[in-house]
């Protein structure tokens, strides 16, 4: 059974909302991470997606795991983008996820959310791209809006192209 790497940064403590989903949908057995925020290149108060993204690969490799998500509490951007809620790489097979502006008063809102968005950029590790199905985990989330739209589940067509591997 391929393997996943959940590694939590700072104080975030979302690995147990995403973990249970994240195994049956993909397959994979799992283990929890906790680690210090690397030092990473900043904007304002924000970090910098792709190097909290290389060190996800880097903790995936050391720990010899398939595949590798990180979770954050803090905002996030790449240089082209104000903010991301995620970043991910297929050929990495690595995945970053902000919980920093997914927040909500409401816990299930919140745990949906960060859901949705761990699913989506697992989704990109697995080589799906953006989907034009509104509904569907795989399209893109320009807002939190976009985000509580969607599923956490993939659309027909997305989900032929993720199998669980045994």
């Amino acid at each position: 059974m391929r393997t996943l790497l959940l590694v939590e940064f700072d104080d975030e403590r979302s690995a147990r909302i995403v973990e249970q989903m994240l195994r049956e949908r993909f397959g994979l057995s799992s283990s929890v991470l906790r680690a210090p925020l690397p030092e990473v290149r900043t904007r304002g108060c924000q970090l910098d997606a792709e190097d909290l993204l290389s060190e996800v690969c880097r903790l995936r490799l050391a720990n010899d795991k398939d595949v590798a998500l990180g979770l954050t509490n803090q905002d996030t951007f790449v240089p082209e983008l104000n903010f991301v809620f995620g970043l991910a790489s297929a050929d990495s097979r690595c995945a970053v996820v902000s919980t920093s502006r997914l927040r909500h008063t409401d816990a299930s809102i919140y745990s949906a959310r960060v859901l949705k968005e761990s699913m989506h950029e697992l989704g990109h590790t697995q080589g799906l791209r953006h989907c034009p199905n509104p509904f569907c985990v795989m399209h893109f989330s320009n807002s939190l809006e976009d985000t509580d739209r969607k599923s956490y589940e993939f659309c027909t067509i997305c989900a032929t192209k993720v199998r669980p591997s045994g």
